[in-house]
């Protein structure tokens, strides 16, 4: 389902970043856009194998998105500046909130642990006892009232031991409410212009695009999602359609170790983009 409501991105550090989950899948599944997960993944956070949010995005990919108007850059400078009193009691009840709730959660899970022990915790009491030199007759433990003690001697989670939640937006809405569009946009250089044509041009054709600098390129074409294919084709941009033999020779023989096909792409005189594509064949 194609949504018509614009993406919001922060600029940081020149490169745009994303950290709702649902905003980037409309990105990936709706507008072929990519970018690069840099996160952790939360169910597997020591894997390096798939990463997790924030995603970010190149100069081009933000550029792109915010021309075809898939996405607005958000001004947040008035989050820098020092919070108001109404801010700060906002804060405070956010945390007393998340206190309660992971108190209440921790409790829980500690009244189950003891509900499953519960029969090894009476054992032991009663090993106690016989140890202590009590006859067995004489011992009469209630399994109801040794459960309520073990329940009274769970310690109360404290605003020090709190875990550290991460909002994926901001969590006063606010505030959220506060941050502007912006018409900036990320610096480009001057090689990034024709680099951001070919980008435009290739998405046209309906191709997923990432960066090509794994294989020394400066682009890599995918036919469809990258989680479901490998790249087809490393694209090298081009200043000029004249090209250096041992450029297009070292090029050529990076792609046939990576089993992909050679794009060069380049500006004709007309202003169009024109493209080069090699492949080897195995003959000499």
């Amino acid at each position: 389902m194609t949504t018509n409501k614009p993406i919001s991105l922060n600029l940081i550090g020149n490169r745009g970043f994303l950290f709702n989950g649902n905003d980037y899948l409309t990105l990936r599944t709706e507008h072929r856009i990519v970018g690069n997960l840099i996160g952790c993944d939360v169910n597997n956070p020591r894997s390096t194998a798939i990463g997790g949010l924030p995603a970010i995005f190149s100069p081009i990919e933000v550029r792109f998105l915010v021309e075809k108007g898939f996405a607005v850059i958000r001004n947040t400078s008035d989050l820098k500046q020092p919070p108001t009193e109404e801010i700060s009691q906002q804060y405070s009840k956010f945390l007393d909130n998340q206190l309660q709730e992971q108190r209440e959660i921790l409790r829980k899970r500690k009244i189950s642990e003891l509900q499953d022990n519960l029969e090894k915790i009476v054992q032991g009491k009663r090993k106690k006892l016989l140890k202590s030199g009590l006859r067995e007759e004489d011992i009469n433990l209630d399994s109801g009232k040794i459960l309520q003690e073990e329940i009274d001697k769970i310690p109360e989670l404290q605003l020090e031991n709190l875990l550290i939640q991460t909002p994926t937006e901001h969590p006063f809405p606010r505030m959220r409410e506060e941050t502007r569009e912006t018409q900036e946009l990320p610096e480009f250089q001057e090689e990034e212009e024709l680099k951001y044509q070919v980008f435009c041009d290739l998405w046209e054709k309906g191709n997923f695009l990432t960066s090509g600098s794994t294989f020394g390129g400066d682009f890599l074409i995918y036919p469809s999602d990258p989680l479901i294919v490998h790249a087809s084709q490393v694209v090298h941009v081009l200043k000029e359609s004249q090209m250096d033999t041992r450029k297009f020779i070292s090029c050529n023989r990076l792609c046939v170790g990576v089993k992909k096909s050679c794009v060069f792409a380049y500006r004709e005189p007309s202003g169009s983009i024109a493209y080069l594509t090699s492949q080897w064949e195995g003959n000499f």
